[in-house]
């Protein structure tokens, strides 16, 4: 039993490598632009994570944007598992608020967080922080070049940056008049 449930575990983490490698290739092709009302499509993203919804405090500003809503799914559940896999016991904040004519969608948390140098480089596609390769530990390495390849080629910006205080806050910056409003 203890065999066939390590690999049925490893089978499990090649299934979900392979997938991070075909939507990285594949970046989600053409999706179709639907209506979203930020706050509800959140709450229900939170509420689908295994775990969730007891640690993520969710606080979005009343909004409603025109996006393809797989691409913003794919980023923010990206976000959020790194942010919970990292952020130990601390609670996690999933927030959006408008400014500058953009919507900034972020999640916050208080683990580790990232070196500034590295800040940058954990964006390149199978670069991991943290050392060994289980990726019972660190994940895959793509969750983040997934981020980025999907946030380019909506025209959206995702940026890291370290939370005073500890803990790292990655933000997800969407223009309002490509957006709707």
């Amino acid at each position: 039993p203890q065999l066939a449930a390590q690999v049925e575990g490893d089978v499990e983490a090649m299934d979900r490598l392979i997938g991070d490698v075909l939507t990285l290739a594949r970046g989600l092709g053409h999706e179709a632009v639907q209506r979203v009302v930020l706050s509800e499509f959140c709450t229900k993203l939170v509420l689908s994570i295994p775990g969730a919804a007891d640690k993520v405090q969710v606080e979005i500003v009343d909004v409603t944007l025109d996006v393809p809503p797989g691409a913003l799914r794919r980023i923010l559940v990206n976000l959020l598992e790194n942010a919970l896999r990292y952020g130990g016991d601390q609670p996690v904040s999933l927030r959006a608020e408008l400014e500058d004519g953009r919507c900034r969608i972020g999640v916050l948390d208080r683990g580790p967080g990232i070196p500034p140098d590295e800040l940058e480089t954990v964006y390149r596609p199978f670069y991991r922080l943290e050392a060994s390769r289980s990726v019972n530990t660190g994940g895959s390495g793509l969750g983040l070049a997934i981020v980025r390849q999907l946030a380019m080629a909506q025209g959206w910006q995702a940026r890291l940056q370290a939370r005073e205080g500890g803990g790292l806050a990655a933000w997800l910056e969407i223009p309002l008049q490509q957006a709707g409003k």
